[in-house]
């Protein structure tokens, strides 16, 4: 049996509850946070107890396993806290800011011989995983061109996403994903080059990042959390290879969950006169990643989200960092 300690209690953290539950060997044993009233709303919601700190809640509640889903400036002090301590660790997106620090988690867990894995949603994402299924199985023929964005507002449900110290801005809180499921599928790129626009609160919050790999494909990923007006939470990826194209696109409502979500999901083969339309089977994406951590912990293999994988989409995001303050190409 895992006993879970839910390390946060806002949006991300409501959305692993819900996942959670739905696991047969898995118990949320304990809710830890700052916020002693939300703390305990969060833990009568999931029936066990608020705690301060992970300690405590290891020592009354026997958790072996931590689900981090705090702002990302704490992710590394949590991820090797629960480590010592022997707990197995699911981290939420951006796993971290540097490679550096990234290397310092991932030396506690092994040190302390326990799981870790970075929660990438997108890979599990259903239109996506159709897609890197069409790619993988040749249908798309040679790749020239890759459009992908993800456009919103900055969510209502936190502030700390403005932040950089916290969150990133969107280089890191946003972008990742698209660059995370570009790496599961094609590797490292050879070079970045990106374009963009700094807040006031000093975030990369809307970029453009160029992307070329050695085999000739090349990606255009634009990302922003500072849309104005009343745009929606937008998500886009076209790929274009010499045997047809592929688009997919969603629009929700201000945040992601707001709303009546549109989307479709089109193949437009050469040589045809109408786009096929495909239906991708709708899974619960944290539901499926959440599945796959304790799987390979009952299983003792690694998780198929891996360590070289991690930190080579921190390699990328940091190049990204470095083309966006010196404006050059960054060779990877």
């Amino acid at each position: 049996m895992f006993k879970v300690a839910l390390i946060g209690a806002g949006f991300i953290a409501q959305n692993h509850i819900a996942a959670l539950k739905k696991i047969p060997e898995v118990t949320i044993a304990a809710v830890i946070t700052r916020n002693s009233e939300t703390g305990g709303k969060v833990a009568q919601e999931c029936g066990c107890k608020w705690y301060p700190d992970l300690a405590q809640a290891i020592a009354e509640a026997g958790v072996n396993t931590v689900d981090i889903c705090v702002p990302t400036g704490l992710h590394e002090f949590y991820v090797i806290e629960a480590a010592r301590a022997g707990c197995h660790v699911f981290c939420e997106k951006p796993v971290t800011f540097t490679c550096d620090s990234f290397d310092r988690m991932v030396k506690a867990c092994e040190d302390n011989n326990v799981r870790f894995m970075v929660g990438q949603v997108a890979r599990w994402w259903p239109e996506f995983i159709t897609i890197k299924e069409y790619i993988d199985q040749g249908k798309l023929g040679d790749i020239h061109m890759i459009y992908e964005k993800r456009l919103c507002q900055h969510p209502t449900w936190s502030t700390w996403h403005r932040d950089p110290a916290m969150s990133g801005g969107g280089l890191y809180d946003l972008n990742v994903h698209d660059i995370d499921y570009l790496y599961s599928i094609f590797g490292k790129p050879e070079s970045v080059y990106a374009n963009g626009w700094k807040s006031s609160t000093g975030c990369w919050n809307h970029v453009v990042t160029n992307l070329r790999w050695s085999c000739g494909t090349k990606a255009c990923v634009e990302t922003s959390l500072e849309m104005t007006g009343n745009w929606p939470f937008s998500i886009e990826l076209r790929i274009v290879g010499d045997k047809g194209t592929l688009s997919y696109a969603l629009t929700a409502g201000f945040n992601i969950n707001d709303g009546e979500m549109g989307s479709n999901l089109l193949w437009y083969p050469v040589g045809e006169e109408k786009p096929v339309a495909i239906e991708a089977e709708q899974i619960d994406m944290f539901h499926a990643e959440l599945v796959e951590f304790f799987d390979a912990i009952k299983k003792d293999r690694p998780t198929c989200v891996t360590f070289e994988e991690n930190r080579g989409v921190l390699e990328v995001i940091e190049a990204s960092l470095k083309s966006l303050e010196e404006n050059i190409v960054v060779t990877l």
